[in-house]
């Protein structure tokens, strides 16, 4: 067996979050508003599941009101009040944890026009992409330091990112050590 970044990081990480409740999602499986990257059917889905009064038309407003919150230049925080609301429409239901969904993707592309990049683990809830994971392998001399570096000034820097950046609310780079 070849001992590499997925072998030795990737593949027990994601191992490791569906046994924490994740469910690994296939790219092909994907379908996704491109502007933000969140899975809106499971979007849709989840925010009639959590707030019983909602309609499908409704959840489609709200994702729309996501999708403008995500282009303010606050660092994502209009997106974080709405995201942990107690009142109104709820996006997250912190009451019963075991209402929301759990997605975990490998390599999903982040794109706007010509820019892209492509974390190795998307962590999903309710459709919405809210944590990235960079893995390298143990014996990568600066692998993490080199990849913190590349989100620090090429994507958080990066208009184009806006959107992406302002939904993260945890990074994470890990070499399994």
């Amino acid at each position: 067996m070849a001992f590499n970044e997925n072998t030795r990081v990737k593949i027990p990480a994601i191992l490791h979050l569906c046994r924490l409740g994740y469910t690994y999602l296939p790219l092909k499986q994907v379908i996704n508003d491109e502007s933000t990257n969140i899975l809106t059917n499971i979007f849709i889905e989840q925010i009639q599941r959590i707030n019983q009064d909602v309609d499908a038309i409704q959840a489609q407003r709200v994702l729309e009101d996501v999708s403008l919150k995500l282009d303010s230049e606050d660092l994502g925080k209009a997106f974080y009040e709405q995201l942990t609301a107690t009142s109104g429409i709820r996006l997250i239901d912190f009451k019963d944890f075991s209402n929301n969904a759990f997605h975990v993707v490998t390599e999903y592309t982040f794109k706007n026009g010509e820019e892209e990049f492509r974390p190795d683990i998307t962590l999903f809830i309710n459709g919405m992409p809210l944590a990235i994971i960079e893995v390298k392998k143990p014996d990568n001399e600066r692998g993490i330091m080199a990849e913190t570096e590349r989100m620090k000034t090429k994507r958080n820097q990066n208009q184009k990112f806006r959107k992406f950046i302002n939904q993260f609310q945890i990074v994470v780079f890990s070499n399994n050590m």
